[in-house]
């Protein structure tokens, strides 16, 4: 799909017969944080002079929901700072869409915001990256930002009476130390769904992950008190092999991921344009090295970030036998 592709009504089919239910659509390129491992980093300051604008995103949710997609989340960047986002948020609902959103609870930290936008908003993934200022600030880098993203997720609970939040927790050398009680935060928030995030090599992730990573040894011995402190929020472990989780194997975002097309701007040679990337695996530049092979979940389970292997190899991986 291109910026200019028409409006279609067949479904997308991958190429195990899979179905494209979800759209995830980047709609700014800015961000007031700095987060010490941003992915989108790199991209936010090559795409931010190129603005997502209402009509843009009009005629994506309309092809995509023409095409049998039915939920949409929007990601950026910040998504809530987009000039539009309520109106967004209403044409989704109106097409009959699914809406969440990633955030680190900018605009939502305004109870008025808040009010405004919760009515047509399903699910929201807040940004917490420990369970305090000191910890959660150093990695968003930006004094406050923890203070504004618990706010939002209170502003959240109280629009939307019975509102859940979801909890996202990137895991760097920065913040593993706090991860239990980060769980603990998750639990006391009332939050349906708590998602650690492995250090993608993505963006500033890619250009510290000489220092940032945290070892598979170290997730494996921590993975299953963070089960038990966050519960009864479920768990889901991102970007980590089944092996390094144990005993908690099953928490692996491996096994419930699905398929999705994303919609960012893509630069080409003479253009850039808004293009869909259909994603059908959970990858994103993990593979599978040689113990792999003899493991019970190699069907399923999509290995290790290739940048890791690079870096300290395949010893830590154990292959599993079937539960």
């Amino acid at each position: 799909m291109t910026d200019t592709a028409p409006i279609g009504e067949t479904p997308w089919i991958g190429p195990h017969g899979q179905r494209m239910r979800r759209l995830e659509l980047h709609i700014t390129y800015t961000c007031p944080e700095r987060c010490t491992f941003c992915s989108e980093d790199h991209r936010m300051k090559e795409f931010n002079p190129f603005p997502v604008t209402f009509g843009r995103i009009t005629r994506i949710l309309r092809e995509q929901a023409s095409r049998g997609v039915e939920s949409v989340h929007f990601t950026g960047g910040e998504p809530t700072i987009h000039p539009r986002f309520v109106d967004v948020l209403k044409l989704a609902k109106a097409l009959g869409l699914r809406t969440s959103i990633g955030t680190i609870g900018t605009r939502l930290a305004d109870p008025r915001f808040a009010e405004a936008a919760m009515p047509y908003l399903d699910e929201a993934l807040f940004s917490v990256h420990g369970p305090d200022a000191a910890t959660h600030d150093a990695c968003a880098g930006r004094i406050g930002s923890f203070d504004r993203v618990t706010r939002a997720i209170a502003n959240a609970k109280a629009a939307k009476p019975g509102f859940r939040p979801y909890i996202n927790s990137v895991l760097t050398r920065t913040n593993v130390h706090r991860l239990v009680e980060t769980a603990a935060l998750a639990h006391d928030v009332d939050a349906a769904l708590l998602i650690i995030s492995n250090l993608t090599p993505e963006g500033l992730g890619a250009d510290r992950y000489d220092t940032l990573p945290v070892r598979l040894d170290e997730i494996a011995a921590l993975a299953p008190a963070v089960v038990r402190a966050a519960a009864p929020a479920i768990v889901r472990f991102f970007g980590v092999p089944m092996c390094a989780l144990g005993s908690v194997r099953m928490t692996s975002n491996d096994l419930y991921w699905n398929p999705r097309v994303t919609v960012e701007w893509v630069r080409h040679p003479d253009s850039v344009a808004l293009d869909g990337l259909y994603n059908w695996a959970p990858d994103r530049g993990r593979r599978q090295a040689d113990p792999c092979g003899a493991c019970a979940y190699s069907g399923v389970c999509a290995g290790v970030f290739g940048a890791y292997l690079d870096r300290f190899g395949p010893t830590e991986l154990t292959p599993l036998e079937a539960a």
